[in-house]
């Protein structure tokens, strides 16, 4: 009875820690890429990643022969050369869409699509083979168009294809089935051929083939003559017209309160900024504790700066505290010599003195308080005296 009982809690203690024991297994690591593709691409360019992946595998297998004898027995047997083998297409197709790691999962799925047409096009004798992707991408699957040709029904772009759009623009849907064929122009142009200079550049060169635009100076706005600021048919905002200058730029720092009275104004070509004072400021005019209009609350101006008050006056007074003590035994030590020789606590009294009126002499003109005010007295006169 009592084994019985321990065989059964045994069991019991058994099943209660496997459901632990599983979910505490970690699950494998996902593929990142996976999760984190690219956004999708169009037909076209799918197909394309897909044929250009296809072109990387023949290259990888244009060595020679499969290494083994199933392609030396396929080209004794059924006089085929490895160079268009079923041996060699199962490798390249093995192969498929592995680098592409941006958009596998596009390049996958054209794969599949293209599998049927593939097939059909290794067949062919190689001589006369088509392009690869002339035969998958336009013809087959119809997902792209010739260079130069768009829409549905590759319809051939306008104009002249050696000069589409003047060479300054590309025909909408260009190689695609997608667009309706006119010119989408490069910046700083316009027109139906892109054979004009948009606003706010310039015409720089032209002939009967080509036109070439540069932009305005900046400060131009509604267009321009040439590139210089002087030639703008307008200014932009925070510029002023100067008949000899040109577009001029305007301080507006110059402008009274144009900041809060806690920031100050920097100045820049066309516009400005208000920055913050130091905290040491009530008001300022420029960055720093020694730019302030008056000092703030709790600082107060010492020469060119403010400087926090409880700082300064704690050390002026560990400073006074320490030179009025020095002064004290001074004095001391002389009234000790004195009666023992008068000539020796003269001298050393004489000594006394000069040194704290040297003292306070310094202290006076570097702005800190002294016992007295020597301003009022001729320091030469006295010592001669």
């Amino acid at each position: 009875m009592v084994m019985n009982t321990k065989n059964v809690l045994k069991c019991v203690f058994a099943f209660a820690i496997l459901p632990t024991g599983i979910c505490t297994v970690r699950t494998p690591a996902v593929n990142p890429s996976i999760l984190a593709q690219s956004k999708p691409i169009g037909d076209c360019q799918a197909c394309k990643v897909f044929v250009e992946s296809f072109k990387q595998g023949l290259e990888r297998t244009a060595r020679g022969k499969y290494e083994g004898g199933d392609a030396a027995w396929e080209e004794e047997k059924l006089k085929k050369s490895y160079k268009r083998s079923e041996m060699r297409l199962i490798d390249i197709q093995d192969g498929i869409c592995k680098d592409e790691t941006k958009h596998s999962v596009q390049c996958h799925h054209m794969a599949e699509k293209s599998e049927e047409f593939i097939e059909e096009w290794w067949a062919q004798d190689p001589d006369e083979s088509t392009d690869l992707f002339s035969y998958i991408c336009v013809e087959r699957l119809k997902v792209c168009c010739p260079t130069h040709h768009y829409g549905k029904d590759c319809t051939p772009c306008p104009g002249n294809h050696e000069n589409l759009c003047s060479g300054n623009g590309k025909c909408r849907g260009d190689g695609t089935r997608k667009g309706n064929g006119t010119c989408l122009c490069d910046a700083g142009y316009t027109g139906e051929n892109c054979d004009h200079c948009d606003i706010d550049y310039y015409q720089m060169y032209k002939d009967s083939a080509k036109i070439v635009c540069s932009q305005c100076h900046f400060s131009c706005t509604g267009g321009c003559r040439h590139g210089t600021q002087r030639d703008c048919v307008a200014c932009k905002a925070g510029f002023i017209f100067d008949l000899d200058e040109g577009c001029l730029d305007v301080n507006e720092c110059e402008e009274p309160n144009k900041c809060s009275k806690d920031e100050f104004c920097m100045n820049s070509l066309g516009s400005y900024a208000c920055t913050a004072c130091d905290k040491s400021c009530k008001g300022c005019h420029g960055d720093g504790p020694d730019m302030c209009r008056k000092c703030a609350k709790g600082y107060s101006k010492k020469g060119e700066f403010c400087i926090q008050d409880r700082e300064d006056e704690d050390q002026s007074e560990k400073l006074t505290h320490t030179r009025y003590m020095t002064y004290i035994g001074l004095l001391i030590a002389t009234g000790i010599l004195l009666p023992k020789s008068t000539s020796l606590g003269s001298l050393v009294g004489a000594m006394v003195l000069s040194y704290i009126l040297g003292a306070e002499y310094y202290c006076m003109i570097n702005g800190h308080t002294g016992l007295v005010d020597l301003k009022d007295f001729d320091l030469m006169q006295l010592f001669h005296y």
